[in-house]
């Protein structure tokens, strides 16, 4: 299993299950979203100060995207052991391992699929309290 989406990523990997907040750097998605905000800014703030605004943005935007795929953290849950851990990560290199639990249960989460949009999604509950805990 290896779900894709944009700010989170699902994976399985044997008995550990990998959710990842690494955002990803697509020049494509700068490029569109960047193009769009020249194009209003000089609209709407004229051409000198719009251009001005425009660079801001873009700068701003872009040291954001690239720190927020530098920068990640992951959360790994093993199955068979029952430990939750929280890596934060450098570039693919953990700089920081923090253990959430050691006896982390499976069974004490109920799941409820959820059809929104077309995309099968589910909603896990606690077994016990039935609060919503998690969304994937």
């Amino acid at each position: 299993m290896n779900e894709r989406e944009d700010y989170f990523r699902i994976s399985k990997n044997g008995d550990v299950h990998t959710l990842s907040d690494r955002i990803p750097f697509k020049w494509k998605e700068l490029i569109v979203w960047i193009s769009a905000s020249f194009i209003f800014l000089i609209y709407l703030l004229g051409f000198g100060m719009g251009i001005f605004v425009a660079l801001l943005t873009l700068i701003g935007y872009t040291l954001y995207r690239f720190a927020s795929w530098i920068y990640y953290s992951e959360l790994e849950i093993n199955e068979k052991s029952g430990k939750m851990t929280r890596l934060k990560k450098i570039l693919e290199r953990t700089q920081k391992t923090d253990l959430i639990t050691d006896n982390f249960d499976p069974d004490k989460f109920e799941y409820s699929e959820l059809n929104r949009s077309g995309k099968i999604s589910f909603l896990c509950h606690t077994a016990l309290t039935k609060t919503t805990t998690c969304w994937f």
